[in-house]
């Protein structure tokens, strides 16, 4: 009897032993990946509207988009890579739109993506510098896309 009950202890010592070292292990292996993950730059059109923030790009071929951290419309949401050269990015905003895009990696760590809503088309380019990123973004049509020249970023007008 008392060898059943020590038995038992031990197994459930060794059960809550085993729980908090994978516990932990994640808890490691999700700080080593931040050391190692690339934040860039961002830009987006959603809902007509032009937002900026960046895209954390992961090496497990995953990321985080924020968008709009200073803006009335906030986006964030997550991509993962479905082939070498691209993948998808689910976005949901503050207006509770939601968008779905797919991506096409230029490099590791530059990008566009286009998809739509309800509201319209929707795109995202990264890593891109802001003269560059024009090139890859959908402008809504009577607006355009201009490069301030004060602080070096897009404005859409």
């Amino acid at each position: 009897m008392f060898f059943r009950s020590c038995a038992r202890t031990l197994g459930r010592l060794a059960l809550a032993v085993l729980v908090v070292s994978l516990g932990a292990c994640a808890k490691v292996n999700d700080t080593a990946l931040g050391l190692v993950s690339t934040k860039v730059p961002a830009y987006a059109i959603i809902n007509g509207s032009l937002i900026s923030g960046e895209v954390v790009l992961i090496p497990d071929r995953t990321g985080r988009v924020l968008l709009g951290s200073n803006v009335a419309l906030r986006c964030a949401g997550s991509m993962r890579h479905t082939a070498t050269p691209s993948g998808s990015v689910s976005l949901t905003c503050s207006d509770a739109s939601t968008t779905e895009l797919q991506y096409t990696l230029l490099t590791e760590t530059r990008g566009y993506g286009y998809g739509s809503n309800a509201n319209g088309p929707t795109s995202l380019v990264f890593g891109l510098p802001a003269a560059d990123a024009r090139a890859f973004l959908t402008v809504p049509a009577g607006k355009r896309l201009a490069l301030s020249a004060a602080t070096g970023t897009l404005e859409l007008q």
